[in-house]
């Protein structure tokens, strides 16, 4: 009997002192979001655990802590790739990761829909679309483009970022 009440005082003692958990071991962000210190939000069922009292500290070097957010040095966010965090829990230290990623194409502010050129021009696609992705923007046509000789023809031009994420626009080329 003794040896029952022993147990069952082990188990509530040990359930009432339940350490906290992540919610995984690896978290996804989307690039340009905010990536925050606050503990709560790693740990399972935080509401459960006084998460304002432990503290997450960033352990990949170029990675430093402005106010509650983590970001690369020198920007305002973290640039692509995967960072190791931990989380100092007063008992322990929770290690997981977070994989910033880019799955957005860039934006379009404004194009031209149509422009017109000289014979011969090569054209700088950058002087009649206006975009922008925090990874930087490139130009391709997906078609030929004959600009030696006078005439109009649709093309389809091609807007992305280092990542392959792309966005295209039809615009109408006039060859004078």
């Amino acid at each position: 009997m003794r040896k029952w009440i022993g147990l069952v005082l082990g188990l509530v003692l040990l359930t009432g002192c339940s350490r906290p958990v992540l919610q995984r071991q690896t978290f996804t962000v989307e690039l340009g979001q905010d990536v925050y210190a606050n503990a709560a939000l790693y740990i399972k069922d935080a509401e459960n655990y006084e998460t304002d009292q432990m503290e997450v500290e960033a352990l990949s070097p170029g990675v430093v802590k402005k106010e509650n957010r983590f970001i690369s040095k020198n920007l305002d966010y973290l640039v692509v790739g995967e960072y190791d965090f931990t989380i100092h829990t007063g008992q322990e230290d929770l290690d997981f990761k977070i994989a910033i990623k880019d799955t957005q194409p860039p934006t379009i502010d404004s194009y031209q829909q149509e422009i017109t050129i000289s014979r011969g021009e090569v054209i700088d696609w950058s002087r009649y679309f206006e975009a922008s992705d925090l990874n930087g923007v490139s130009f391709s046509v997906e078609s030929d483009l004959d600009t030696s000789q006078a005439g109009e023809k649709e093309v389809t031009v091609r807007i992305q970022d280092r990542f392959g994420n792309a966005v295209e626009r039809s615009v109408k080329v006039i060859v004078q």
